[in-house]
């Protein structure tokens, strides 16, 4: 239970200060550039495309040095990734949750609905990205599966940005996820991480 704890707990830190702390401040004051967003305006589709690989970048680097400084000696198997990732994930729900608080009023059930299944694969996402970097770690090939988890993530999040650019409708966005989430899910489950070869999970 202890260790249990430890893994969600820097699971949920390591998104707070890859996003919260370090991301979202960033991307806010690059706002405020004249040149940025004259080239937001000519390049929809690459400025997108930077924005969500931005979100690959810190999000799977902190995952990345969480695993390399804090757990490499101690944290191998995929429960553990699992319960890393699930922190990470479950921080990023209430942190959304709150952002949207004063919006609540003005949201159909359906926005609603949309709004907790998308949390959902999310949270799926995050864990199987975690598992990703554990593996990595697993296989002496870190670099490469953090390169992979990087732009995964930045694809995942781009579909966000397609459909804002090209207005496809809801079904087209989150079957797209869902979908994906599927290929993760079969992913955690089937892979062997070779850190605890009695784990069932």
């Amino acid at each position: 239970m202890k260790k249990f704890f430890k893994l969600f707990l820097l699971g949920m830190i390591c998104f707070v200060l890859s996003q919260l702390c370090l991301r979202l401040p960033l991307l806010k004051l690059l706002n405020n550039n004249l040149w940025l967003n004259n080239f937001q305006s000519l390049y929809p589709l690459f400025y997108g495309f930077l924005i969500t690989l931005s979100a690959g970048l810190f999000e799977e680097g902190g995952r990345f040095i969480f695993r390399d400084k804090f757990l490499l000696k101690e944290s191998n198997s995929k429960s553990d990734a699992i319960i890393f990732g699930l922190g990470h994930g479950i921080v990023e729900v209430i942190f959304v949750i709150v952002v949207s608080y004063s919006s609540l009023s003005l949201m159909t059930s359906s926005d609603i609905f949309l709004g907790l299944y998308e949390r959902l694969l999310a949270v799926i996402f995050h864990i199987g990205m975690t598992v990703l970097i554990w593996l990595g770690f697993n296989r002496m090939e870190k670099y490469r599966y953090l390169i992979l988890a990087i732009f995964l993530h930045g694809f995942f999040d781009y579909f966000i940005i397609l459909k804002n650019i090209f207005g496809f409708s809801n079904l087209i966005l989150y079957g797209s996820w869902t979908l994906l989430c599927i290929f993760i899910l079969i992913f955690i489950f089937k892979i062997n991480l070779g850190g605890n070869r009695n784990e069932k999970i």
